[in-house]
Formats: structure tokens, sequence, C-alpha cells
């Protein structure tokens, strides 16, 4: 950046010495008369805080507002759904009591049947079995009869042999 001698020392052979005095002289009285001073920037920077710190007051109390607004609404929204989970639950429980004895009523009644089946099936399965073994009897008694006579014939003859052999 040019100081005032060097911008000097190049307008001076252009404008003249008195000229380039006064342009310098009239650009510094036109930067000093509005050229901030150091007061008017502390005092600037002291409005902006102050308008800052009332801006940020401002938001603060409008999202504490907003924000108690929110919790009273997400209050009385969990308030409805407690409720609404409460119906829902009796309601789930009353449906299960009602299954619940239906279903053991069906049990009971499938037992009653399951009971008369079995009864039936064993009793069918005892006369098969009485028959089979009044047969299996009669059949070993057939067998055991064959068995004695056959043995009795067979004793016999060797007993006729063995008296004829002796006498």
């Amino acid at each position: 950046m040019a100081t005032v001698l060097e911008l000097y020392d190049k307008l001076k052979p252009k404008l003249g010495e008195l000229e380039a005095r006064a342009l310098l002289e009239y650009v510094e009285s036109s930067v000093e008369r509005h050229a901030a001073t150091k007061a008017d920037l502390q005092q600037a920077v002291l409005q902006l805080r102050a308008e800052t710190q009332q801006w940020i007051g401002e938001l603060r109390a409008e999202i504490e507002g907003s924000i108690a607004g929110l919790r009273a609404e997400t209050q009385q929204w969990i308030g409805e759904l407690r409720s609404e989970t409460r119906e829902a639950v009796a309601t789930l429980r009353s449906e299960m009591q009602e299954s619940t004895v239906a279903l053991r009523g069906e049990m009971r009644q499938m037992g009653a049947e399951l009971r008369v089946e079995f009864q039936q099936e064993v009793s069918r399965v005892e006369g098969s079995l009485r028959k089979e073994i009044h047969e299996a009897r009669s059949e070993l008694l057939k067998w055991s009869f064959a068995f004695w006579v056959g043995n009795v014939a067979v004793l016999s003859g060797i007993l006729f042999a063995m008296l004829r052999t002796l006498r």
C-alpha cells in the first residue's frame, strides 16, 4: 500500500505541487470525515451485542414456549396411547379368556369322544382276543389229545411187543 509521500511524489509531476498537495489534503479530510473512529466501532459493537442478546432472549423464550407446548402435546399423546393400550390389552384378555373357555370345552368333548372310542376299541379287541384264546385252547386240546392218544398207542404197542416176546 502506498504512503502519502509516495503518492505525493507520483502526483506532483503530473498535477503540479499545489494541486497534488490540495488533492491529498482533500482525500485525507474526506477519509477522516467518513472513517469510523475506534469509539464509533466500540459503540457499534456494544449496540450489536445488545441487539444480539435481546434477539437471543426472544428466541430462547420462543423456544421454551415451543418446548412447553410440545411437552404438553407429548404428555397428552402418551396419555391417549396408554389409554388405547389398556383398552387393547383388556379386549385381548377377554378374547383370550373366551378362547380358553371354548378350547377347554372342545377338549372335554374330544376327551369324552376319545373315551367312548377307546372303550369301543377295547371291547372289540377283548372280543377278538377271547375268540383267539378260545380257538387256540380248543386247538391245543385237540393236539394234546392227539399226542396222548399217539403216546398211548405207542406204549401199548411197546407193551404188546414186550409181552409177546416174553411169552
